[in-house]
């Protein structure tokens, strides 16, 4: 064997393992979390401008679940009625980062704290759905997905935002 063979076949080799390194290492969950890491200015300004909004519709009546963003095609227009031009430019935004997988963003409140999702991947197209979660206790966030039927996997992101990957 040649000179030139032996390089060429120990430069194969390091590569096929570098590869398959990588691929054992991959985790799917920081990848989908990268938009947060990414763009966190814009989820703290929709989470901002939602909180505002849902206290001020809490004064008027009881907000419940309410769906601030709805990408499931049934309604004329994927924003709630009193969701601004500002708000709303704000999460097409986000949803065109997350090449449109950005399926809601839902307003709660758990014990009186408030809780806002970003609902991803709903229909499992791009893999599991996953969510990312603004509530200012994790014991809160994880009491809300308890009550639901599903198995989930809670990530801390930040202070106060979670990443939630339903398995």
């Amino acid at each position: 064997m040649s000179v030139r063979t032996r390089v060429l076949l120990g430069i194969t080799v390091i590569l096929m393992l570098a590869g398959i390194g990588s691929i054992i290492g991959y985790d799917s969950s920081k990848a989908k979390y990268k938009l947060f890491r990414e763009h966190r200015a814009q989820f703290d300004a929709v989470k901002t401008e939602a909180l505002l909004l849902m206290d001020s519709l809490d004064e008027r009546s009881d907000v419940g679940n309410t769906f601030i963003y709805s990408n499931n095609g049934n309604t004329t227009s994927p924003f709630h009625d009193s969701v601004n031009t500002e708000m709303q430019d704000k999460i097409a935004q986000i949803a065109a980062w997350s090449g449109d997988s950005l399926d809601f963003v839902r307003y709660s409140r758990q014990d009186g704290k408030p809780l806002l999702r970003f609902i991803f991947d709903w229909e499992r197209e791009h893999g599991p759905t996953y969510h990312i979660v603004y509530c200012a206790s994790q014991s809160m966030v994880e009491q809300a997905y308890a009550a639901e039927p599903v198995k989930y996997k809670l990530t801390p992101l930040a202070d106060g935002w979670y990443g939630i990957e339903i398995e």
